[in-house]
């Protein structure tokens, strides 16, 4: 950077100061000192042109051409765009047009020598020489007024981490604008290490001097640009980079970044996600269409962290009608102000029939009542209630909204005739040992027993782990204890769970809906757990480097072991049992699990319902748990006869009783 700062320094100050003025004259202004420097750029071309032929630098006798040509010129230039490009962010493109110009320019003369002849005898093979010499004299001009703008940038100098596609894109980027100058490139692959690119050198991420290196370059950012990394190089560069000592950020994706759709704006501070997230899956776009557009959908609970990002995935399919259920008043109203700000801007959505319903789903006549209202095509269940220790307390209210709110919903939907049906489901029901997973395991257990007889509705959960950065997860409760300064509480320090992000989840939820045939249990493919304690100490680093960065001293922040919580388990699970398979959907896979039918299931959620009211908590717990883990004993009793719908058992009325 010293050199590139130093091409310069030679340059007087008036100079300088001149420069200066001129980058603040108005736009007109500069064009017409373009204009100028342009037509002295011909006199100096013709006389050079002149001179290198004949041998002489008269050219009084071009006088009438002179006249002519220079006028011309400039007119061929304003018509090719010239003055209108701005040239300390110009590109190639402008080069290009200037010496498609001085081409013109060359055969104006040409005509301008057969038609006004001099007045003695001269070759008229002067205007090659005067084409070439304009193109390089207009060129050069431009080029180092870019270059002296270049190298005078207040822009924070910034290394780019990766000299692939997306790196060098992002450079390009970033030199044409005034907030980051790129200096260098960095790398671990040996074919580009030491090489050149853009001018910039290639610098090797691996060596111990890396840090030496940057710092006399005077890098004060590194910027993170490889396209397709996984979380563990991801957290093996940023574990270097903070080795170094220089703060980081992360670009857009490679793919907005190739495209051209991502702005200098988006470049953002490294967070937890970018660290402990894994290779996302791209989306189908033929699936969320079939799966949305033109539809009536419903998403119950649809202004908590799930529910919310699936109504932004859906409203950008270009749906018929979407409506919004919840029982929270806040929820409900944030989602509701989203979703139509965001009609209201797009006029592309425009048409789309948005509204939304205050309602509990425990609400049955209430339920029915809005499904003979309106008709959905689809429905997303995304109502529950969630936070293991909260129903470890009140495991009546789980039972009541996840367990027979997911009932009342889907026996209004199969009523109405709705087209789809979709459970959002969570690894806490596999093998639960604790009552929100008991209640949730249970709502999978309607679902499936359903399925056989539920006419024309077409019947499937997705079942997947946490999601990162949802309301009440552990993300948010650590940034907040950082924000205190600490400690961070962890129940255990071995604990590990599985997390995937949320847009992620949301899309691959509205595709394994799509291909459902019915009575599917789809499981989300949610890659290798995390462990708690990992998360929490990169949040501990992220959070470090933001202070120091900020010019604070770095916080002394601890992890503290809590212990287990009631029901809490030390790993989860996504599969009953070991018979799934791949579907066509990129980490959706499907899971073949045995189940009661609804005469056996029916009874049971009888008993269960018969304790909701009144009833200690341990009994509740006691009658979920009896239904969850007594269902094997009832399938192997159960000869494949009962399989079949035909059992005219009539105690639904007691179930909703």
């Amino acid at each position: 950077m010293q050199q590139q700062s130093g091409q310069f320094s030679l340059v007087p100050s008036f100079v300088k100061g001149m420069a200066k003025n001129l980058s603040a004259t108005g736009r007109g202004r500069k064009q017409i000192i373009g204009m100028s420097i342009d037509a002295c750029m011909v006199i100096v071309s013709l006389s050079a042109a002149y001179a290198l032929r004949v041998g002489e630098l008269n050219v009084v006798h071009f006088s009438y051409q002179f006249l002519l040509l220079l006028p011309l010129t400039v007119l061929v230039f304003m018509g090719l765009g010239i003055y209108r490009w701005i040239v300390r962010s110009s590109t190639l493109g402008l080069f290009y047009q200037v010496v498609k110009g001085a081409v013109c320019s060359a055969f104006i003369l040409l005509l301008l020598l057969y038609l006004i002849p001099p007045e003695s005898s001269h070759p008229r093979s002067i205007f090659i020489i005067y084409g070439l010499v304009l193109g390089m004299l207009c060129c050069g001009y431009r080029m180092l007024w870019k270059a002296f703008f270049s190298s005078h940038r207040k822009g924070a100098t910034v290394a780019i981490f990766g000299a692939g596609a997306a790196g060098i894109k992002l450079a390009s980027i970033l030199k044409n604008g005034e907030e980051y100058r790129p200096v260098c490139f960095i790398d671990d692959d040996n074919a580009v290490v030491g090489s050149t690119i853009m001018g910039r050198r290639v610098l090797n991420g691996r060596v111990k001097n890396l840090q030496s290196q940057l710092l006399r370059l005077e890098v004060s950012q590194v910027i993170i640009a490889i396209p397709s990394l996984d979380s563990e190089h991801y957290s093996n560069i940023y574990d270097r980079l903070d080795a170094v000592g220089i703060p980081f950020k992360t670009s857009p994706s490679s793919v907005e970044l190739l495209s051209g759709r991502s702005a200098i704006s988006e470049i953002r501070e490294v967070s937890v996600t970018d660290i402990l997230g894994r290779n996302e899956a791209l989306p189908d776009p033929r699936l969320l269409q079939s799966a949305i557009a033109g539809k009536s959908i419903l998403v119950t609970g649809g202004g908590g962290s799930i529910g919310s990002e699936i109504c932004r995935q859906i409203i950008m399919q270009m749906p018929r009608r979407l409506v919004v259920l919840d029982n929270s008043e806040a929820n409900l109203y944030h989602i509701g102000e989203e979703m139509l700000q965001l009609l209201a801007n797009t006029s592309d959505l425009a048409a789309i029939e948005f509204d939304t319903i205050l309602c509990s789903v425990a609400d049955r006549a209430r339920i029915k009542q809005i499904f003979t209202e309106t008709h959905f095509d689809t429905v997303y269940h995304a109502a529950a209630y969630k936070h293991v220790p909260i129903i470890e307390r009140f495991p009546e209210q789980g039972a009541e909204v996840n367990v027979f709110g997911t009932l009342n919903v889907l026996d209004a939907a199969i009523s109405a005739g709705v087209g789809r049906f979709v459970l959002i489901s969570t690894d806490k029901a596999v093998r639960p040992t604790n009552a929100m997973g008991a209640t949730k395991r249970v709502a999978e257990m309607v679902l499936q027993a359903k399925a056989r007889n539920s006419g024309s509705t077409i019947i499937s959960m997705v079942r997947f782990g946490n999601v990162l950065a949802s309301n009440g997860s552990v993300v948010p409760k650590f940034r907040r204890q950082i924000a205190a300064g600490g400690p961070i509480t962890l129940t255990h320090p071995d604990i590990t769970r599985y997390f995937m992000t949320i847009p992620e989840a949301s899309q691959l939820v509205i595709q394994a809906s799509a291909i459902s045939k019915g009575g599917d249990v789809f499981v989300l493919d949610m890659g290798e757990p995390i462990k708690i304690a990992q998360l929490a100490e990169t949040m501990i680093k992220l959070h470090c480097q933001r202070v120091e960065q900020a010019g604070g001293m770095r916080p002394d922040i601890t992890i503290k072991i809590t212990g287990l919580r009631p029901g809490e388990k030390m790993y989860e699970e996504l599969f009953i049992d070991d018979s799934c398979q791949r579907t066509s959907v990129e980490k959706v896979m499907s899971a073949d699990e045995q189940h009661l039918s609804w005469d056996k299931l029916e009874p049971q959620l009888v008993r269960l319902r018969s304790v909701l009211v009144g009833a200690k908590p341990e009994l509740v717990r006691e009658r979920l748990f009896d239904i969850v883990y007594h269902t094997d004993q009832q399938l192997k009793a159960t000869d494949e006869s009962s399989s079949v719908e035909g059992s005219e058992v009539q105690q639904l009325s007691a179930v909703h009783s």
